[in-house]
């Protein structure tokens, strides 16, 4: 099994401790982990021009750098994001990978391989916004087409905590551990959710109208417009 961890700080705080521990849960011989660290791997903003969108992902000006970690999202079976808490959301790095992903969503282009996948959501907060973050990366992740998503969420109510120093630690070690099991059963058993197939289907009858050229041809060729499914 690949489980890719994208994680939206390289500071060595509250959310890197808790997703080692998390990662800690899936030690095994079989597993492959792989890493993207940002803005360390990935520093381009969003430009807003919607040439992915209109006219095709290649004709992103940042195209050579956002296809590799498409291509390295496309090969994990557990995809975890993790980030702090910044200002009522995510961080910059994530937030600035996350808008280079909108054409993969399930209204534009989305890739075959996201529907077999979970994922895991992982926040960290001194403060306010655990909910939020979570709801915002949640949206990403289920329209790119991801059935199941968990999320565990932690308020330290302490700001820029070191590696070892955050509250509840040995609660902190007995949840994780129940949410890991719960993953590890998801994965050995993956099911399309009645949520997933019901926007797949609204987004099929759109792509129907042909709105976007770029879109509706990539469902064309992909059989799904003839009632050929991801899933």
């Amino acid at each position: 099994m690949r489980i890719l961890t994208i994680i939206g700080t390289p500071h060595k705080g509250n959310t890197r401790a808790i997703t080692d521990l998390f990662l800690k849960e899936f030690e095994d011989t079989n597993n492959l982990f792989d890493e993207i660290v940002l803005p360390n791997d990935f520093q381009e903003f969003c430009y807003g021009c919607a040439n992915c969108i209109l006219n095709g992902e290649e004709k992103c000006p940042h195209f050579h750098l956002v296809n590799p970690i498409i291509e390295r999202i496309e090969k994990a079976d557990l995809i975890i994001i993790a980030t702090p808490v910044f200002v009522m959301s995510c961080s910059s790095g994530l937030k600035a990978l996350l808008d280079h992903l909108a054409y993969i969503w399930l209204v534009h282009r989305p890739k075959e391989s996201m529907f077999k996948k979970v994922g895991l959501i992982i926040i960290s907060a001194g403060g306010s916004g655990v909910k939020d973050t979570v709801r915002l990366i949640k949206n990403n992740m289920f329209y790119w087409g991801v059935p199941t998503i968990y999320h565990y969420g932690v308020t330290t109510m302490k700001m820029g905590g070191n590696y070892a120093d955050y509250k509840n630690k040995d609660k902190i070690k007995k949840q994780v551990k129940v949410k890991a099991g719960k993953i590890k059963r998801c994965l050995k058993n993956k099911k399309i959710g009645l949520k997933s197939k019901f926007f797949f289907n609204i987004f099929r009858m759109t792509q129907k109208n042909g709105w976007n050229k770029t879109d509706s041809d990539y469902w064309r060729d992909k059989g799904w417009l003839n009632g050929k499914k991801p899933y």
